[in-house]
């Protein structure tokens, strides 16, 4: 009973390796995109959660997952860098972390690629095995704007990737987070 859309079915899409230990490569995370691309019934949104070295091909397959109608948020990462040199940066909404005082995570990526904040810090959320755990993220900022990118689709029926993502930015609140890095839009989301 925990996250912004509680009424979502959510499917987990697995791009680790076989033996679970949490390894992956790129083409690992490129092929669970293309098969959630593929198989996806509308209206959908993703989360998607990872990082790696500046990849056209992942960018790739984000952007047909966007174009498919499928909602992207991604985490911008937890590397107080900046968002563009770091893939997914170029993806079409990265989620930078805000703290509980609305203040850039320190640990959060910045950048003219992140879209919004949202909150990232001290995150209680479900965790394995039925229990509960306090995370701090931008894995746990992402993931509430894929909440609201729901609650949209919910309420006023399937759109576009871009009508969502304009929605979202036309109602987040300006000029709220400090710390904010310079060609960072200053977004709260709302």
């Amino acid at each position: 009973t925990y996250g912004v859309a509680k009424g979502v079915f959510l499917h987990g899409v697995r791009v680790w390796s076989a033996d679970c230990r949490g390894t992956f490569t790129t083409s690992d995370i490129i092929a669970g995109i293309d098969w959630v691309t593929a198989n996806h019934q509308s209206p959908a949104v993703a989360n998607v959660l990872m990082q790696s070295e500046p990849s056209t091909a992942l960018a790739t397959a984000i952007q047909r997952l966007w174009a498919s109608g499928v909602f992207v948020a991604t985490a911008a990462g937890n590397d107080n860098a900046d968002e563009c040199q770091l893939a997914p940066g170029q993806a079409p909404f990265a989620v930078a972390a805000s703290t509980k005082s609305d203040a850039k995570g320190a640990f959060s990526n910045w950048g003219q690629c992140v879209k919004i904040y949202a909150p990232g810090e001290l995150i209680q959320s479900t965790w394995l095995n039925g229990q509960t755990s306090i995370e701090t993220g931008t894995s746990f900022a992402a993931p509430h704007v894929a909440g609201v990118a729901a609650l949209y689709k919910a309420t006023f029926g399937d759109a576009s990737s871009d009508v969502v993502a304009n929605w979202i930015l036309n109602n987040a609140t300006a000029g709220v987070i400090t710390g904010n890095r310079p060609g960072t839009p200053n977004l709260l989301l709302y």
